[in-house]
């Protein structure tokens, strides 16, 4: 039987897992660029489609990267003000601005499901550039990026409540 504390190890492992392989993603980028900047400035022959894959492996990065760094807690908040709390008062500012995440990542996952779908059914092309590759691949990880970040955060949400509920006077 599955626990809340497996569960929520289970997410992190996730997370972790998701982010260590997306990171190799910055080496698709480079390649992509090397091959572009050698294409022209070596052989004078630029690519049509090398900008726009690197935008695309660039934001796939950055959408799927999200749950990773949130499991770090590396996004960035305003730690002056955050070290003026207490433990007890930082835990507290932690399952407010959670909980308000939660509810606007739920919202966001859906609407964001509805932005793929839409794409996959009208078999969506780029007119960004001559290449015109598909984008519904593409847009179908915001979804997944934004559903990883969701449930990383309702893990942290979670354990906070957890470590809230099992706090000490001594710790106000």
């Amino acid at each position: 039987m599955l626990t809340i504390s497996r569960l929520l190890d289970i997410q992190d492992e996730i997370s972790e897992v998701v982010g260590k392989a997306v990171s190799w993603m910055c080496l698709a980028m480079i390649g992509v660029l090397l091959y572009e900047i050698v294409a022209r400035y070596l052989f004078l022959s630029p690519t049509s489609w090398a900008h726009e894959m690197t935008t695309m492996l660039y934001g796939t990065f950055c959408i799927l990267g999200g749950a990773y760094t949130h499991k770090h807690r590396a996004h960035v908040r305003s730690e002056v003000v955050y070290e003026l709390f207490s433990l007890r008062g930082r835990t507290i500012l932690d399952i407010i601005t959670g909980s308000i995440i939660a509810v606007i990542f739920a919202i966001f996952f859906f609407a964001s499901c509805e932005f793929a779908i839409e794409s996959w059914q009208r078999g969506e092309l780029s007119s960004k550039s001559t290449w015109g590759p598909p984008v519904y691949p593409f847009k179908t990880m915001l979804p997944l990026g934004v559903g990883l970040v969701w449930l990383q955060g309702l893990a942290h949400l979670v354990r906070d409540i957890t470590r809230l509920s099992t706090m000490s006077n001594k710790d106000i």
